[in-house]
């Protein structure tokens, strides 16, 4: 884990460049939103990436050395994180091209945007999954059909983004620069033709929870809101965490779609590793798993070894916060999230209301009758947030959008998002 980051030396903005071809996006269905996909040129800074190459060297020139050094960073009595909590600072700026996918309610009437920011293993599609003919696996669909429009993209290294040094640039304080740097671009009304907006609401899902953590931190007016999905303050380290995730060089697990990539982007290998990451047996139809498996996307060891460092950060973030995590979430709850830890506790001196839901969205003030949690746990992330809420979503994993539960649970983040009147 690394330590804390320093505040951005300046966050950056949009570069106004030649406006972006639009073209229109095919779906199987979409009944509320209309959706189109655009790339554009992010320009972002900081001077809090760490010099990474200095700890696990450049990329692995085989998938054998790349599994030794896995080994070697899992092991008990490992000083690999230590290590990279001690590495070097290095400044990272620059421009790069990102593919966005953009979808509005057809109505016309908007109420605000989610700016919806994905996990590893992910990519924009996570936001607007299609499946079995039918838009209940679709945040955009959903956000749509409750008046706001949505703003997805492959973050930097993934899919139809730009693909730089996966080691020393791809990672999660240079991404939550960009973030910072694309909310920004839609207050003014920059970012290709999809309009200004003053109503921004930040959406993550595991890793992309950990970079909004970062962005609350280093610059707390971007988002009005934060949900934050599959995520909690107890990153699993055991079998179930990263390590289960089995990294493998992209372009050896997948070399008709990743030939490109080099030996630092990587993925997870097979279905089974899918299932045991991210879904709860038997909570989804029977083309979800596979569906995902054949549209996942790959992540980079910069991102994998810098994703707790948004988590050391002091945080003043003072608006509404969601947290919404599967009650059998692998990485972030050890697969059991109602089994609770002593960290639970530490939140309890905080001044904020926090509730958690468990199924039911409850009001702005802290229940005896609440079931604890794994999520609580967030909560001393954010101990100044005027609003702190979670809910467990039953009988689901890590994937929340791929189970048959996942409607529900965007229901519960609208109905977040509108009582607290953002």
């Amino acid at each position: 884990m690394l330590t804390q980051l320093a505040s951005l030396a300046v966050l950056g903005s949009l570069v106004a460049a030649a406006p972006s071809t639009i073209q229109p996006i095919k779906r199987d269905s979409g009944v509320y939103a209309n959706c189109r996909s655009f790339n554009a040129d992010v320009y972002a800074q900081t001077s809090q990436n760490v010099d990474l190459k200095s700890v696990i060297g450049g990329p692995p020139p085989n998938q054998q050395v790349l599994v030794e050094s896995s080994i070697q960073q899992f092991a008990a009595g490992s000083t690999v994180m230590q290590q990279i909590m001690n590495a070097t600072k290095i400044p990272v700026n620059g421009t790069y091209n990102l593919f966005f996918e953009y979808c509005e309610p057809k109505n016309g009437n908007i109420s605000g945007i989610f700016q919806t920011h994905h996990g590893l293993v992910g990519n924009a599609g996570y936001w607007n999954v299609q499946l079995d003919n039918s838009p209940n696996n679709s945040f955009a669909e959903s956000a749509a059909a409750a008046g706001w429009a949505t703003l997805s993209y492959d973050r930097l290294g993934v899919g139809r983004s730009a693909k730089p040094d996966g080691t020393n640039i791809v990672q999660i304080s240079y991404e939550a620069a960009q973030s910072v740097s694309i909310a920004q671009a839609l207050r003014a009304g920059n970012l290709s033709d999809v309009g200004k907006f003053n109503k921004i609401v930040g959406v993550g899902h595991s890793y992309g929870s950990n970079l909004l953590t970062g962005v609350a931190s280093l610059a707390p007016k971007a988002f009005d809101a934060l949900v934050l999905t599959g995520f909690t303050n107890n990153a699993t380290q055991g079998p179930l965490g990263l390590a289960a995730f089995q990294s493998t060089i992209a372009s050896v697990a997948y070399p008709a779609r990743f030939a490109s990539d080099a030996n630092d982007y990587v993925i997870t290998p097979s279905v089974s590793v899918d299932q045991t990451g991210f879904f709860h047996y038997p909570n989804y139809t029977n083309g979800s798993l596979e569906f995902f498996t054949n549209n996942k996307g790959e992540y980079t060891l910069g991102q994998q070894n810098t994703i707790a460092a948004p988590l050391q950060l002091k945080n003043n973030y003072t608006s509404p916060v969601l947290v919404v995590t599967g009650e059998y979430d692998a990485p972030y709850c050890a697969a059991n999230c109602y089994v609770t830890s002593s960290s639970s506790s530490s939140s309890s001196n905080s001044t904020a209301p926090m509730t958690s839901m468990n199924g039911t969205m409850a009001g702005n003030s802290s229940s005896s009758s609440s079931r604890p949690s794994q999520l609580d746990t967030a909560k001393a992330l954010y101990p100044s947030s005027s609003n702190f809420q979670t809910y467990v979503v039953p009988d689901t994993a890590h994937g929340i959008n791929y189970h048959t539960t996942a409607y529900g649970a965007y229901q519960r983040i609208i109905q977040f998002v509108k009582s607290a009147n953002v």
